[in-house]
């Protein structure tokens, strides 16, 4: 199992490292919007804390992982938020998102600063994924009352979606069902755990899958000029 678990580690970092250089690609060499520029920046996060975070800079500096991690959770809701209501034309979706991206921060910091550093309140985590909840769904309710010409295939925020509102699921699953099952068995624990890393995996190739949507959609446009 253990054997499993670092395979799954070394592939994450692959796929997290190949989106965070293709997002770079579509941004310094063609030239796109500011919202794939913080797309960008969003997985030098990821990158950041995630990949060498936990293993080398908690260890080099000696940082306990809530300050990474917190901060982290902070930054994706508000990231989130950001990306999201770049689509969004009416008011009524901009209130929403921007209540559930205050509720989510605010509750989160709450919870933290209630209990305290270093220790890490699991309700934070909860927050987060509540928002992605909340976030992804709202983009698909937004694009069944807004229809356009454009397939739902080739929309950056489709797969985006489609990848946080997969993970939220399971997350959400593992956060409460896996208290209980570490204590009862283990084992099962053990498997949901690998499972939950094979969501984080599939989570940023839906990420790269509307990195391509990107460059679809911007060489297309540049064709049609040319017609």
């Amino acid at each position: 199992m253990l054997v499993i678990d670092k395979f799954l580690d070394y592939i994450y970092n692959i796929v997290v490292i190949l989106a965070m250089i293709y997002s770079l690609y579509l941004w310094v060499k063609k030239g796109y919007t500011a919202k794939q520029k913080y797309f960008f920046v969003y997985l030098v996060i990821v990158f950041i804390v995630d990949v060498i975070g936990f293993e080398y800079i908690r260890k080099a500096f000696n940082i306990h992982q809530t300050y990474l991690f917190f901060p982290f959770i902070i930054f994706s809701i508000l990231y989130f938020r950001y990306f999201y209501i770049q689509d969004y034309k009416t008011k009524k979706d901009h209130y929403f998102l921007n209540a559930i991206a205050a509720i989510s921060i605010g509750m989160s910091l709450y919870f933290q600063f209630s209990i305290g550093f270093p220790k890490f309140n699991n309700n934070v985590f909860l927050m987060m994924i509540l928002f992605f909840l909340l976030a992804s769904l709202q983009w698909f309710l937004y694009i069944i009352r807004f229809v356009d010409e454009q397939n739902i295939t080739v929309k950056q925020s489709f797969w985006v979606s489609f990848g946080i509102l997969f993970w939220s699921i399971f997350a959400l699953f593992r956060l409460y069902l896996g208290t209980w099952l570490y204590s009862y068995n283990q084992d099962i624990f053990s498997v949901i755990n690998l499972l939950f890393n094979v969501f984080n995996i599939f989570m940023y190739i839906f990420f790269i899958k509307g990195l391509r949507c990107v460059d679809y959609n911007v060489l297309r446009t540049f064709n049609s000029f040319k017609k």
